[in-house]
């Protein structure tokens, strides 16, 4: 006869060989894949950094795309392009100017990667939603709300598909997070937190940059603020905008519902001389639930000299908590923080939740605890009240990421199978637009030194933009 010990044994040891989240996923995707997709040709605004990285999954990820064009204002980048995708075996077109571009290829292509600096997001992708293309735009969506709301409506009025670069959106890791472990892992989620320390290095410096007269014509005074323009203030505000919109954007994800309130406190403390941008900001937002109750979000975003990437996400609910570091996956735990994980707290009232979490591991979410893996068994043993305060036990989440896929494929394939029909966007401007709201408002909370309230006609795009919700 078996006993609960042997029972429990053979479910931890069956539960090893269960598949992971992605590889369920990626069954409906397998079929798609044997048949060739079809070829969708796109350009791309802007190869510096993120163009780059645009550029390198695409030739490595992505299929059935083929790239005919692109364009930077700066020659050296063009011709950089043109030899990066020459050596994967593709001639492409190279432009100084996106409106030249569009003037030549727009006939012979169905998209555009909008990779430029945010100032002239809105600019580029309006023209291009307006010639018919569909648009894949970099985060965040604009330098200011008043440009973000209308790119949404530029989409609206064209029909053509935006999406804004949010990758963790796309992400299995991110997708298994807050499709299954928040709502039917964590129960009542209650608060989350979120870090964003990165490294920003001196000022930017080249031998030969643009000429002068290159750089007057598209808005630079010299090329210092061309090759360093997320620390002058007449171009945005720069980095702490990119990382604020996209943990506020996880943030919504997670309750469902944008921000009530917010309160933030920043400075220009880290650099010397100081720079027109803060260099650190930290932001706690409010959200009022359905149900009536009220649940809080911190992010503190920093930069430093030091060599550093650390980003975190922990979202704590009443019975567990979730832990993300989407570089973890990619580096360094040490450089880029810890793996991600559910915590389980053992202070539960009945025994209901363990057999639930017992399925969790069935399903494939999460592997088993170090400790279950030890005593090979779901410990119900702290199941009842106890006075322990932290007793507490680590489960991984069950996601296999191909390390030789870059963060921006997944996005860019959900892209590729909208423009085909096959998927709807994952990070439509119109879903993410709140986002820029709440990051827009945490800045001028900054500034003004007091909390900011939103009104629900703030997270609308289609209103006109007032100075509304304080």
């Amino acid at each position: 006869m078996q006993n609960r010990r042997s029972f429990l044994k053979a479910g931890i040891a069956g539960s090893v060989f269960l598949p992971t989240f992605a590889d369920l996923s990626s069954k409906a995707e397998e079929k798609s894949v044997a048949a060739k997709p079809r070829e969708i040709n796109i350009g791309i605004v802007g190869f510096g950094g993120r163009g780059h990285v645009m550029a390198n999954a695409i030739t490595r990820s992505c299929k059935g795309v083929r790239v005919r064009c692109v364009c930077d204002i700066w020659k050296f980048q063009m011709q950089r392009a043109r030899s990066f995708f020459k050596s994967w075996h593709q001639e492409v077109n190279g432009y100084l100017d996106f409106r030249e571009m569009l003037d030549a290829e727009a006939k012979n292509i169905e998209a555009v990667i909008v990779a430029t600096p945010d100032w002239v997001h809105c600019e580029q992708v309006c023209e291009c939603l307006r010639r018919g293309l569909h648009v894949y735009c970099a985060s965040p969506m604009a330098d200011t709300l008043e440009k973000s709301a209308e790119m949404c409506r530029a989409a609206r009025t064209t029909g053509k598909l935006l999406q804004i670069g949010y990758q963790c959106r796309s992400l299995p890791l991110y997708k298994l997070a807050f499709e299954h472990v928040v709502p039917e892992m964590l129960d009542r989620l209650l608060f989350a937190q979120a870090e964003s320390r990165i490294t920003m290095w001196p000022m930017f410096y080249v031998k030969r940059p643009p000429r002068l007269e290159v750089l007057g014509k598209y808005g630079y005074d010299n090329a210092e603020q061309f090759m360093n323009w997320r620390w002058f203030r007449k171009y945005g505000p720069g980095e702490v905008l990119r990382r604020l919109a996209s943990q506020a954007d996880l943030f919504c994800w997670a309750w469902g519902v944008p921000p009530h309130s917010v309160t933030a406190v920043g400075g220009r403390d880290i650099f010397r001389p100081p720079r027109e941008n803060l260099d650190n900001l930290s932001s706690i937002f409010e959200f009022k639930l359905p149900d009536g109750s009220a649940a809080h979000a911190t992010h503190h975003f920093a930069t430093a000299y030091k060599r550093s990437r650390f980003e975190f996400e922990e979202f704590n609910g009443l019975r567990a908590i979730l832990h993300l570091s989407m570089y973890s996956m990619y580096g360094d735990q040490k450089l880029d923080g810890p793996a991600n994980y559910v915590r389980r707290t053992w202070n539960m009232p009945d025994m209901q939740f363990a057999k639930k979490w017992r399925a969790f591991v069935d399903k494939g979410w999460i592997l088993p605890s170090e400790a279950d893996r030890k005593y090979n068994e779901i410990d119900e043993r702290d199941c009842t009240p106890t006075t322990i305060g932290d007793v507490s036990s680590i489960c991984p989440l069950n996601v296999k990421q191909d390390r030789e896929k870059s963060l921006e494929a997944f996005h860019l394939e959900n892209f590729l199978a909208a423009i085909r029909g096959e998927e709807k966007l994952n990070a439509p401007a119109e879903k993410v637009y709140a986002s820029m709201v709440a990051a827009f408002g945490a800045l001028r909370s900054a500034a003004r030194r007091e909390t900011v309230y939103f009104k629900p006609t703030d997270f609308t795009p289609y209103l006109d933009i007032g100075e509304g919700g304080d």
